[in-house]
């Protein structure tokens, strides 16, 4: 009779906890699947708003190079007209320059001939 009372009294407990874990086993398992399954979904939610956001910033960021770029070919197009009005006016001031220095040269020569002539009057009174 000990032996049955022993059964009773350990091996009761005993086979229902071993049934419990044999049962109990793959509902923990498929909940602990279930949690990652749910964690991977959430992770992907995460980085899709992720890629939302850059991909919005990207698009941003290439407007904006869009807008320098026309910028830039503008501050080119005027840079260009200014180096070919510095040109023509540089040319310009040569002409005058050169201009400028005929003249000096002609009114000098003018003034010696009123010069000598002065002078003629005067040596030969006149």
């Amino acid at each position: 009779m000990e032996l049955i009372e022993l059964l009773e009294r350990f091996g009761a407990p005993l086979i229902t906890g071993i049934c419990g874990y044999l049962v109990g086993r793959p509902k923990q398992k498929a909940e602990v699947e279930a949690t990652n399954v749910e964690n991977a979904g959430k992770v992907i939610d995460k980085w899709a708003s992720y890629a939302d956001h850059l991909e919005k910033n990207i698009e941003q960021l290439r407007a904006a190079i869009e807008e320098l770029n026309e910028a830039l070919e503008l501050v080119n197009d005027e840079k260009a007209f200014c180096a070919k009005t510095l040109t023509k006016l540089q040319i310009e001031y040569d002409d005058l320059k050169k201009l400028c220095n005929e003249l000096q040269i002609e009114l000098r020569r003018m003034k010696n001939e009123k010069n000598i002539k002065i002078d003629r009057h005067h040596v030969t009174g006149e």
